[in-house]
């Protein structure tokens, strides 16, 4: 699953697990529980915090990333501007290595439009953002918790869950946050040793070192 918005904002981000984004994601996975009998869709979602989501949602193949690359000025609304980053979303679109049958799913919808047609004809799905409108928020949860069990299922989503190994997902988080933070190499080489996939994530923050 690849959730699309219109720019990451200028402090809080998605991977660094303290977005709004991320706080209506995990409740739409949680799912509803609040009517008697119910168990809700994912509920070991509430159990745990962001590292232990974030980990989870990688399991299931999610990724969230935004048409622009960098944070842009609100414009009336909430809306970013993107016209200017269509061109390189087009290019890393391109490159990036999905599954065929992965869901797209766009937030806010009317980014919809703007979006190459290269992109915009994968679209599975889009949803309101969880903005500042309650009206909104709710409009999420109710179609994101509809998205997640049409396209992956009850049954396999707490397979997944269940897999989640709580110490690799601590490790994982502080592995993120120190590169998020520009820690330095001796750092973050100490925090890969050892590490079930070091050779994998190793490979990935040299080659994003050398990227700039």
């Amino acid at each position: 699953m690849i959730l699309i918005g219109e720019a990451p904002p200028p402090t809080r981000f998605f991977f660094y697990g303290d977005s709004l984004f991320l706080q209506y994601l995990r409740r739409a996975f949680i799912g509803d529980s609040q009517g008697e009998g119910s168990v809700g869709l994912v509920p070991e979602v509430g159990m745990h915090g962001p590292d232990w989501f974030l980990t989870y949602f990688r399991a299931l193949g999610g990724w969230r990333t935004d048409v622009c690359d960098a944070p842009k000025r609100a414009t009336r609304g909430g809306a970013d501007e993107v016209g200017d980053c269509l061109e390189g979303l087009l290019l890393r679109w391109r490159a990036q290595p999905r599954d065929p049958d992965a869901a797209l799913v766009v937030s806010p919808k009317r980014l919809v439009a703007l979006l190459p047609e290269a992109v915009r004809r994968e679209v599975t799905a889009s949803v309101p953002p969880p903005g500042q409108w309650n009206a909104h928020r709710q409009a999420f949860l109710r179609e994101m918790s509809g998205i997640l069990e049409r396209h992956f299922g009850r049954e396999p989503l707490r397979r997944v869950a269940a897999s989640v190994d709580l110490d690799e997902a601590v490790l994982d988080f502080e592995i993120a946050r120190a590169c998020a933070e520009g820690a330095d190499e001796t750092e973050i080489r100490r925090l890969l040793r050892g590490h079930p996939r070091e050779a994998a994530l190793l490979r990935a923050w040299t080659a994003g070192e050398d990227s700039g």
